[in-house]
């Protein structure tokens, strides 16, 4: 059966992301990919969401990614003894004042337990804030990966170092890796980490990559002789074997100066001495923390680190419950039938009081509006005829045969808008209208006045009172309108 892993390093020039398969034992880079993220078109999440769709990374493969350099903190804590069980039991005193995190944010992890010459037994601890953690894991929402492993970068690497160079299981080695502005260090004894330490490095410009070399050289030296110092008290042998892996091609090569600053011997991390690799996997060395991640997910017990997503109380994902879930689906499904339910009732009901309330103030109206009527039967129906009865007496006996609304309409229909006429007061009568208004000139006037005579609803119209003022051109007049009326 093949397994598959996914390892993705966000590094500070770009992202590597590497898929590693394991077959009997056998470890095999089936993918990889190495893209730079300086540019601001550069969208993470874009990438990442390539990585299947472009790429052909395998979506059920579990996923392992790093935390950055600055947000993981390591610390040797004294412990009780050697035994496993005890030492994996830290106190939150101690890691309240151990780590510069909240208390209540700290997600901690223990590495590894030895005891040094003096007779102490210390774990070193790891250590990240929980909201970093979780800012972490926000870099992959919308992607369709859930990471199953966040492990520190220096852990990846060693990982990286124990499949392809398996002699740093024996004896004491050193182990460092650098990236554009931070250096990981960590000191190994026998396949155990004994010691981790990340640097701030402070090189000069990339333009001078000779003279950047030197630097980090100097300063991985200097810190590397410390370290070693304070673990075994002594000078560094001269047969001791240091690790070195970068993820900037800027420090490929400096060996030669880390070995005549530690006069012992300096070996470049090859990714693919001891891992076979496929022909669209990218051979680009850079790859080592990638590699040891997509490593540790899929040989956790034969690799060394954490996974700092274990100890994250606040995201602990509950037990699926099939059973369980489908009866609470269901109760909710029913609940939400029978209020439902009850509610159409309700409303129903409410409806017919109403309805009925309606009906009762209708013929009460109805009573009141016409008391000689003693059958009722349809009270709006009944209403209504008289009503219309009412209209067409009137329309018989009165002395118009328009009412005011059609008098409106005609006259707004007869009075285009280029005539340049405007009305300035209106009288409407039983039998006649008075317009009164400006024109710009005697023309439209008398204009609009035919269109008064050709409407239906009027049976003359006479144009009066027609005045220009003394210092304009503007001409006031008076119009009586008379209206027809029935024969």
């Amino acid at each position: 059966m093949i397994k598959r892993s996914i390892g993705i390093d966000f590094g500070s020039s770009g992202l590597r992301a590497v898929q590693v398969s394991r077959t009997d034992g056998q470890f095999r880079i089936e993918k990889a990919l190495s893209t730079p993220t300086r540019r601001s078109s550069d969208s993470m999440p874009g990438i990442l969401k390539s990585l299947a769709s472009r790429h052909g990374f395998d979506r059920r493969a579990e996923v392992a990614i790093s935390m950055p350099h600055n947000t993981v903190f390591f610390r040797n804590l004294a412990a009780c003894s050697a035994d496993a069980e005890q030492v994996h039991e830290l106190t939150e005193s101690a890691l309240e004042h151990n780590f510069p995190i909240q208390p209540n944010e700290i997600v901690a992890q223990i590495c590894s337990h030895h005891q040094l010459p003096g007779g102490e037994y210390f774990a070193l601890t790891a250590a990240v804030a929980r909201e970093s953690l979780h800012e972490r894991l926000n870099t992959l929402a919308g992607t369709r990966m859930n990471p199953a492993f966040v492990d520190a970068v220096i852990f990846a690497i060693h990982s990286t170092v124990t499949v392809n160079h398996p002699e740093i299981t024996a004896g004491k080695a050193i182990i460092a890796y650098v990236d554009k502005r931070y250096l990981a260090l960590a000191i190994t004894q026998d396949n155990n980490i004994l010691i981790v330490r990340n640097i701030i490095i402070d090189s000069p410009s990339d333009n001078d990559t000779g003279l950047a070399q030197k630097c980090v050289a100097e300063t991985l030296s200097n810190e590397a002789k410390i370290t070693w110092q304070k673990v075994f008290g002594c000078e560094i042998e001269e047969d001791t074997r240091i690790y070195l892996a970068s993820g900037n091609h800027a420090y490929d090569g400096f060996e030669t100066l880390v070995e005549e600053n530690l006069h012992c011997q300096a070996i470049t991390v090859n990714p693919y001495a001891r891992v076979e690799s496929s022909p669209d996997s990218n051979s680009d060395a850079s790859i080592c923390v990638a590699e040891g991640l997509a490593l540790r997910a899929l040989a956790p017990e034969e690799t060394l680190g954490v996974n700092f997503l274990k100890d994250d109380n606040a995201d602990v994902k509950p037990t699926l419950d099939l059973k369980k879930d489908l009866t609470i689906c269901a109760t909710l499904v029913a609940a939400i039938a029978v209020i439902s339910l009850v509610g159409l009732f309700i409303r129903l009901s409410h409806l017919e009081t109403r309805y009925t309330h309606i009906k009762n103030e209708i013929k009460e109206i109805f009573q009141q509006t016409l008391p000689e009527e003693k059958n009722i039967v349809n009270p709006l129906a009944q209403l209504e005829q008289k009503l219309q009865s009412s209209q067409k007496n009137h329309a018989m006996f009165g002395p118009s045969a328009v009412g005011p609304a059609e008098i409106l309409y005609a006259i707004t229909k007869s009075l285009p808008s280029g005539l340049n006429i405007n009305v300035d007061s209106m009288l409407i009568t039983t039998n006649s209208v008075r317009l009164t208004g400006v024109s710009r000139s005697f023309e439209p006037l008398y204009k609009w006045q035919r269109l008064l005579q050709d409407a239906p609803q009027f049976s003359t119209a006479d144009v009066q009172d027609i005045r220009r003022e003394h210092d304009g051109e503007l001409v006031h007049f008076t119009i009586l309108i008379s209206l027809t009326t029935l024969e």
